[in-house]
């Protein structure tokens, strides 16, 4: 068992060149004639280390850049060819710049082949996985044979990470387009048959672990392992290969036919050449490593040599120019003393102005952090009602009481949504215009469910909740931000209750003046409270400075005046506000609506579109919102779902059923929404993907739509705009089908 784990460590970490493949095949004119001679009259990687160097060194004086890329790609080479895999993508990723910025197609091609095949030797999958596309896609652009060598890493790749699915994909796609490319030359046509058989054997291994047998071993039986030979010295890779095969051999003799006798006879093959391989490996590692302690030691000479010369050269120049400096410094001092008096006098202003911004800062310290103190109350006091009124209402037996504690959980279920959405807009506006998501709406139906969300919180003060509109054109829709609007309005009202004891709370709306494409409406937020002093109408918009006047009044955060003067700054608006102490206070704005054109043709098409059924695929680890999302969509007419946990059963299911539309939770463990979108992506790229999530942010929109998903619902969500994107959504891959 210890000898098999020796044996795949040494697979995927040696310096491997598949079945003929190595740098050298790809064409290169890495250095210079001159630098070939000096590198050919010797058989040391240290002294062709040292002349790479020289020559580097050559090429930087006398500014000649294609002679320094090439010589760079060079060395890369000798770093890769011991094991020094990081090292070796170093050079070539410096020798890449330079052939890009010089407009090289075909040595841009070959090095990020090279550059493509190290990455995997070194395992560094991340870099690979950025690199890979662009070096098909150069490859592809020039026809050339690079092509092959970038999916045979690709195929590795897979193949080492145990992605036998995509190894095996990228085997055949790799052995298909072989069968169509056109090899001119005699080396092309010996560099096919290696390519072939290293798509083969990979295509072999892969089938065989993904438990397709039968398919697996008669490919892999038809593999020639004298193909397996490097160029080169070389043999380890090739000794590496051929255990493998004798490996698989032995599996299947020994699971397949019960032929304990071949079993045998491929498992001894097999060892023998793991212990060979192992071996070599082994004093491989010892050699390079000494090797490479000794070139990085002699390159820090030769750079500190460098250093040396440079400094020298300064130091040198800075003689030759010692007279004038002085001259100039002895101006300079004159200046400086006429300069200085005047400055040292503006130097003491600062440093006031200094004293006097730090106290202010700590004195803005010392309030957040007494705010965020009042947020922590603020938090825990609804969260425990919450889990007080859950434990009621399992345990009351009275339907009226549990409606009454529904009501109350409810509110502070509500509260806390609020307070959060106060909170975030605290983090994101950073005193700047939001910008808006207008569209159609109503504003009486937005205005009823603002009333509706507060009017709990209203009775259970005993306050009386009064909405008056003065309109008559109701029918009409407005381009409204819902949420920006809602937001508003929610925390005028909230705030007027918190400070209302008995009396009223009054929600009133005035058409002021009209155009033809324009209405502009008054928003009026009246209350009977305890109205605000004079000295405290400078703070209760401020969000860090209202404490004293809070403290006195109420326990909420201080949040909501700041964040609705900040949003509606959005619309060109501004708050106002007129307020008599223990009378009450009002609170007032206008904005300008633009008109909506009228929808009503597509009205009547999703009202048609609820006849036809709709199977939904809901996505989401959490319990709970699986069974309230599964609940909403039941009822959207003429929808039905389906659930999964998680992102790779969301994947099986829509491999094996027609969907019409995924919802899809972002945060899951194992695999993200992300993650399962992209691979949903490569078999079906029609069905439409709705993130469903509590992330809110342009980020999460953005990568949203980067890995394949069609639209992001932020939860929690109105349920009528919920459902008008998801019928919108099953309505056009309906229509496209």
């Amino acid at each position: 068992m210890n000898l098999l784990k020796s044996f795949l460590i040494l697979i995927a970490t040696v310096h491997i060149s598949d079945f003929g493949y190595s740098q050298s095949t790809i064409n290169q004119n890495s250095v210079t004639e001159r630098l070939k001679h000096s590198i050919n009259a010797t058989d040391s990687i240290y002294q062709k280390t040292l002349l790479l160097n020289e020559e580097i060194a050559h090429a930087k004086s006398n500014h000649l850049p294609l002679s320094l890329a090439n010589t760079l790609r060079t060395l890369g080479d000798v770093y890769s060819s011991i094991e020094s895999h990081e090292t070796a993508a170093l050079h070539y990723t410096k020798a890449y710049r330079i052939y890009d910025s010089l407009k090289k197609p075909q040595e841009i091609d070959d090095i990020l082949t090279v550059l493509a095949h190290t990455y995997v030797d070194g395992k560094k999958y991340e870099k690979f996985d950025s690199l890979i596309p662009i070096a098909l896609r150069h490859s592809k652009q020039l026809n050339s044979i690079n092509h092959f060598y970038n999916l045979e890493s690709k195929v590795r790749r897979n193949y080492f990470v145990k992605q036998y699915d995509l190894a095996l994909r990228y085997s055949e796609i790799g052995l298909q387009q072989l069968d169509k490319f056109e090899f001119s030359t005699e080396k092309n046509k010996k560099e096919k048959i290696n390519l072939v058989e290293v798509f083969r054997y990979y295509q072999s291994l892969a089938l065989i672990n993904l438990k397709q047998y039968d398919k697996g071993y008669e490919l892999l039986f038809k593999l020639n392992p004298e193909e397996f030979q490097v160029k080169g010295n070389d043999h380890l890779a090739a000794l590496s290969q051929t255990a493998t095969l004798n490996y698989y051999k032995f599996r299947y003799y020994n699971e397949r036919e019960k032929q304990l006798d071949s079993a045998t006879k491929y498992l001894l093959i097999s060892d023998s050449l793991k212990y060979i391989a192992i071996k070599k490996f082994q004093e491989r590692l010892s050699d390079n490593g000494n090797l490479i302690y000794k070139i990085i030691s002699t390159e820090k000479q030769l750079q500190l040599a460098n250093v040396k010369r440079e400094h020298h050269r300064v130091t040198s120049n800075a003689f030759l120019m010692s007279t004038i400096i002085l001259s100039l410094l002895l101006t300079v001092l004159a200046t400086f003393f006429y300069y200085y008096y005047n400055n040292r006098k503006r130097i003491k202003t600062i440093n006031l102005r200094l004293k006097e911004s730090n106290r202010k800062l700590k004195i803005i310290d010392k309030e957040r952090l007494e705010f965020f103190s009042i947020l922590s109350h603020e938090l825990r006091t609804p969260i425990y009602g919450i889990n007080g009124l859950a434990t009621l209402i399992d345990q009351e037996k009275n339907p009226k009481k549990s409606k009454t504690y529904l009501n109350a959980l409810l509110s502070s279920s509500h509260y806390i949504s609020v307070l959060i959405d106060n909170v975030l807009q605290i983090s994101t506006v950073k005193f700047e215009k939001k910008s808006l998501h207008l569209k159609p709406t109503n504003i009486l139906e937005l205005i009823k469910r603002v009333s509706s969300s507060i009017k709990i919180s209203a009775d259970q003060k005993g306050l009386k909740l009064y909405t008056n509109i003065e309109k008559t054109n109701w029918g009409e829709s407005l381009l409204v931000d819902n949420v920006v609007l809602s937001q508003i309005l929610i925390n005028l009202t909230y705030n007027a209750i918190r400070y209302t004891s008995k009396g009223f709370v009054a929600i009133n709306i005035t058409e002021q003046r009209r155009t033809d494409t324009h209405v502009n409406l008054l928003f009026e937020i009246k209350d009977s409270g305890i109205g605000i002093k004079n000295k405290h109408r400078d703070l209760i918009f401020n969000a860090f400075e209202n404490k004293t006047f809070l403290e006195k009044n109420s326990t909420g955060s201080g949040l909501g005046l700041y964040i609705v003067k900040t949003l509606l700054k959005s619309y060109d608006a501004e708050i106002k506000f007129l307020s008599k102490v223990n009378e009450g206070s009002t609170f007032y704005f206008d904005i300008d609506f633009e008109i909506a054109a009228a929808s009503i043709q597509e009205q009547e098409e999703i009202e048609s579109f609820t006849d036809v059924p709709s199977k939904i695929l809901i996505v989401d680890d959490n319990t709970i919102n699986l069974m309230v999302t599964k609940k909403n969509v039941e009822k959207i007419p003429g929808c039905f779902s389906e659930t999964a946990t998680h992102g790779r059963e969301a994947i099986c299911l829509v491999k094996d059923k027609d969907f019409d539309l995924v919802l899809m939770d972002i945060n899951m463990p194992d695999m993200d929404g992300y993650e399962a979108t992209k691979h949903i992506r490569l078999f079906n790229p029609d069905i439409p993907i709705l993130a469903l999530t509590a992330l809110n942010s342009d980020e999460t929109k953005s990568k949203a739509m980067a890995c394949g998903m069609n639209h992001v619902i932020t939860k929690p969500y109105d349920f009528e705009e919920f459902q008008s994107i998801v019928l919108k959504y099953c309505q056009t891959l309906q229509a496209q089908n």
